[in-house]
C-alpha cells in the first residue's frame, strides 16, 4: 500500500472515529438528563453569636435559625408556609372531642450520634420544657397539655381545652433523651450540647471556630448521611457571625459569604433587586404596621370618620416612598390567600363622607369642624425611623381632607406607659406581629380591651366575639378559615384599624444556589426548613 493510500485510509479512520464519537455523544445526551447533584458549600452571614442551639432555651434569632438546620420537629413548614410532617408519619388523628392528638412516628430516624429516635425523645422533650426548673421560655405554651407514650413509635397529646392553634405547637424541635437525660436543671443552660448540638435534622455540627477572646467566628455543619429524608445535596453549610449589618454587607460584596437575610422594617440595609451575582427573595412575614383608631374617642367613634380616613390613605404610596422594596401593601392578615383586593384610595369620596357626616370646612380656618368642634386628631407612634416616617406620610395624606393632624413621636417605653397602656391616644401607629396561626383573639375580643390585653382600639362586637371564641375552640382548619373570613369582613366594615404595610424578609442568596423554593415565612428562622432541597452541582444520569 502506497503512502497516498495509507494517508487516505488514516483519514477515513479518523473521520469514522470522529463520527462514532459524535454519535455516541449524541446518544448519551439524548438518553440522559441533568439532575441535582451532591457537593459544594453554602456560607451565610448572621448577626450576633450562637448561645443556645437548644430548642427549649433558644430565644435569639441566630439560635432559632441554627436549630432548624440541626433539629427536626414532629411537623414543619414547607416553602409555601404549609404544615407538613417531619418526624411524624402523617398528620395527627384528632379525637372526636378535639382534645386528643395521636401521632405515629417515622421509623428508622437517626440522631447525629447514631442512636435511634423514638417516642421516648418526644415525651422527654415535652416533660422537660414543662418542668419549671428548666426555665424554658416555651413552658407557657404547653402547661395545659399532657403527653403520653403509646408505643416506641406512637404518642398522644391531650389538651385541657379544645385549641385550634395547638397543631402549630407540634413544630417544636425534639431533643435527644440520651443526650440530655442526665443533665440536671442547674447545668442545662451550661451544657456543651447547647453549642455542640445533637439533632435529627439535615445538618450536623462539624466544627466551631473561636477567636482567642472566645468569641465564635464561624460554625460549620455537614450534611447528615443518615438523614431520614435523604442526605441533603449541599455538603457543607458554614455560618459566619458578624457584629453589625454593615459588616455582613461588606462580607457579601467581598464574597466571604454566599447569602444573608434581614427583616426590612427597622433595618438600615437596602438591597437593589437587580444583582449580578445574587438572587433576592422578598418574603412576606406576618408582621404589620397598623394604624389603630381609639373607638372611645368621640370623633373616631363615628364610623364615617374612620371610613373617610381609610379612603384617604394611599398605602401603596407610603410603601413606595417610605419603604421602597422593603415592605408591601398587605392583604388581610387573617385570610391572606383569598382576600379581595384592598379598597383603592379615593380622596373625593372621603371628603364627601365627611361632608355628609356634618364635618364641613370652615371658610376662615380652612379646617373641618362640626357644631364648632374642630376635627383634630393626633397620631402617636414610637421614634423608630420606619414608624416616624410612615406617621409623617400618613399625616400629610389625611391633611388633604382639611383635617388638623398632629404628631406625637415618643420613645417606645414612654409611648407604652403614657399612651398604649391607658389607651390615651387618638390614633396609634404601631407594629403587630402574628404567627403561623393568626389567632386574632387577643387583638379583637372585647375582653381584651384593657391592659395587658392587646385590643388597643376598644373594638367590641358580640358577633366577632363569638367567631373568635369558636375559631379558637375548633381544630377543623377549613371551619376556622371560614370563620376568619367572616371576622375579616366585620373588621373591614367597622374599620377599627388600617393595616398600613407588611414587613418583608429580604434574603440574598448566590445565584450558584439552585432550587430555592421559599415563598412565605412565618418567622425568619424558618428559611432553613427549605435548605435541604437546595443544590449547587448537577449530575447527568440515564433516563
Amino acid at each position: 500500500m502506497g503512502k497516498r493510500e495509507r494517508m487516505a485510509l488514516y483519514l477515513l479512520l479518523g473521520i469514522a472515529l470522529i463520527s462514532l464519537f459524535w454519535s455516541l455523544r449524541n446518544f448519551y445526551y439524548a438518553h440522559t438528563e441533568l439532575v441535582p447533584g451532591r457537593g459544594g458549600s453554602y456560607t451565610e452571614g448572621m448577626l450576633g453569636q450562637p448561645t443556645y442551639i437548644n430548642p427549649l432555651l433558644a430565644y435569639q434569632e441566630t439560635d432559632l435559625a441554627l436549630i432548624n438546620l440541626v433539629y427536626s420537629g414532629l411537623y414543619r413548614f414547607d416553602g409555601n408556609g404549609n404544615l407538613i410532617s417531619d418526624l411524624a408519619d402523617g398528620m395527627p388523628v384528632i379525637s372526636e372531642d378535639q382534645k386528643q392528638y395521636t401521632i405515629n412516628l417515622k421509623r428508622g430516624v437517626k440522631w447525629h450520634d447514631g442512636r435511634d429516635f423514638t417516642a421516648d425523645d418526644v415525651i422527654f422533650t415535652i416533660q422537660t420544657l414543662q418542668d419549671p426548673a428548666y426555665k424554658s421560655p416555651l413552658r407557657g405554651l404547653w402547661l395545659s397539655t399532657t403527653a403520653e407514650k403509646l408505643s416506641d413509635y406512637s404518642v398522644r397529646f391531650t389538651t385541657k381545652d379544645i385549641s385550634g392553634p395547638f397543631l402549630y405547637n407540634l413544630t417544636l424541635p425534639i431533643i435527644s433523651h440520651s443526650t440530655w437525660g442526665n443533665v440536671d436543671p442547674q447545668n442545662f443552660p451550661l451544657s456543651k450540647y447547647n453549642l455542640e448540638a445533637v439533632g435529627t435534622g439535615p445538618y450536623a455540627i462539624k466544627e466551631i471556630k473561636k477567636l482567642p477572646s472566645g468569641k465564635i467566628q464561624s460554625l460549620t455543619l455537614e450534611s447528615f448521611t443518615d438523614f431520614y429524608a435523604g442526605r441533603p445535596k449541599i455538603d457543607t453549610v458554614t455560618v459566619n457571625f458578624y457584629d453589625t449589618e454593615e459588616d455582613i454587607l461588606n462580607a457579601l460584596h467581598g464574597k466571604e459569604i454566599s447569602g444573608f437575610g434581614f427583616v426590612a422594617l427597622g433595618s438600615n440595609l437596602y438591597l437593589e433587586k437587580d444583582q449580578d451575582n445574587f438572587q433576592i427573595f422578598s418574603l412576606p412575614l406576618p408582621q404589620y404596621q397598623v394604624v389603630f383608631f381609639n373607638l372611645n374617642n368621640k370623633i373616631l367613634s363615628d364610623q364615617s370618620v374612620r371610613k373617610a380616613l381609610s379612603l384617604a390613605t394611599d398605602r401603596q404610596k407610603i410603601v413606595d416612598n417610605v419603604f421602597g422594596n422593603n415592605a408591601q401593601v398587605p392583604d388581610s392578615p387573617l385570610v391572606p390567600d383569598d382576600s379581595t383586593s384592598p379598597t383603592a384610595p379615593d380622596l373625593e369620596a372621603a371628603k364627601k363622607l365627611l361632608d355628609n357626616a356634618g364635618w364641613t370646612v370652615d371658610n376662615q380656618t380652612g379646617l373641618r369642624a362640626k357644631k364648632g368642634a374642630p376635627l383634630e386628631l393626633t397620631i402617636a407612634t414610637n421614634d423608630s425611623l420606619a414608624n416616624s416616617k410612615a406617621a409623617e406620610a400618613l399625616a400629610n395624606q389625611w391633611r388633604q381632607l382639611n383635617v388638623k393632624i398632629n404628631l406625637s413621636i415618643l420613645p417606645t417605653k414612654q409611648l407604652n406607659d403614657e399612651m398604649i397602656k391607658p389607651r390615651a391616644f387618638d390614633v396609634l401607629l404601631f407594629p403587630q406581629k402574628l404567627g403561623a396561626d393568626p389567632d386574632p383573639f387577643p387583638f379583637w375580643h372585647s375582653n381584651q380591651t384593657k391592659d395587658p390585653g392587646l385590643n388597643l382600639t376598644g373594638f367590641a362586637s358580640a358577633v366577632a366575639d363569638q367567631l373568635l371564641a369558636e375559631t379558637r375552640s375548633n381544630t377543623d382548619q377549613a371551619v376556622r378559615k371560614d370563620k376568619y373570613r367572616q371576622l375579616d369582613q366585620i373588621l373591614s366594615d367597622q374599620i377599627p384599624a388600617i393595616y398600613l404595610s407588611q414587613t418583608l424578609y429580604i434574603y440574598a442568596i448566590s445565584k450558584d444556589i439552585k432550587d430555592v423554593g421559599l415563598k412565605r415565612l412565618y418567622e425568619p428562622n424558618q428559611r432553613f426548613y427549605d435548605l435541604r432541597n437546595w443544590y449547587i452541582n448537577k449530575d447527568r444520569v440515564w433516563r
